[in-house]
């Protein structure tokens, strides 16, 4: 049950990402599925509450059980993290990794009137008809009705931006998920920075969106490369997320 390697990667991810600011105080979560045979995972390792993403380790991380239970780890998962990871774990076996924060500029586009990813940059490109669009905000996630409301919504995409809220990001594997999450944000600074200038968006039409997306989500070795990099730096400069 120990899960070691999937620890070591998901603590990387947190770590990564209290690097780039995505997270917000000790609030937001990130989770991965463990252990899955043909009915479902075994468990869901998340990081515990209470705890700033930079001094998360493998060991910190808590396992919590199909209900919710912690199994492994010294802690407690936080409410909102709880109804928003089961849910999408458990209506989603696609989502074996959850990523849910609130990054400065993708949440930016979300707290605008009508916010939408707009294809005006190629990395734009690689989310072009893969992203879910809440527009329902229910406030906090404290029970089951609001995390069943926020799986559903999620449909058939990996991704979701959330208005009033964040985002969540899901993937095969933390890998993917990370990779994911770091272009998302990336195309989001880029609008909202092109949109600060006063002019307006130079947006594809959607046929040129429709040709040229697939040449930007296609799988290739890049997206486990952009995760070995990041887990070389670490083990120079953060090694203790390992332990």
């Amino acid at each position: 049950m120990n899960h070691r390697s999937e620890r070591e990667h998901l603590a990387a991810a947190l770590r990564w990402a209290a690097r780039l600011g995505w997270q917000s105080g000790i609030c937001n979560h990130f989770s991965l599925a463990v252990g899955a045979d043909a009915v479902g995972p075994a468990g869901v390792l998340i990081n515990p509450q209470g705890y700033h993403w930079s001094e998360v380790t493998a060991s910190s991380l808590l396992l919590m059980n199909e209900s919710g239970a912690v199994i492994d780890g010294e802690g407690s998962v936080e409410t909102t993290a709880f109804y928003i990871h089961l849910a999408i774990h458990r209506q989603v076996p696609t989502a074996r990794c959850v990523l849910h924060a609130h990054p400065p500029y993708s949440t930016a586009i979300m707290c605008a009137e009508g916010g939408r990813l707009r294809n005006c940059h190629q990395d734009s490109l690689r989310f072009h008809r893969r992203i879910a669009y809440d527009n329902e905000f229910g406030g906090i996630a404290a029970d089951d009705n609001e995390g069943w409301r926020i799986a559903y919504a999620l449909g058939n995409c990996p991704i979701m931006m959330m208005a009033h809220h964040g985002i969540t990001v899901t993937g095969p594997n933390v890998a993917h998920a990370l990779d994911d999450f770091y272009y998302l944000e990336q195309a989001a600074r880029f609008q909202v920075l092109a949109q600060s200038t006063g002019a307006a968006l130079k947006v594809m039409d959607d046929n040129q969106a429709d040709r040229l997306a697939p040449g930007f989500q296609a799988i290739d070795t890049q997206t486990e490369d952009h995760f070995a990099a990041i887990r070389r730096i670490l083990d120079r400069e953060e090694p203790e997320y390992k332990e």
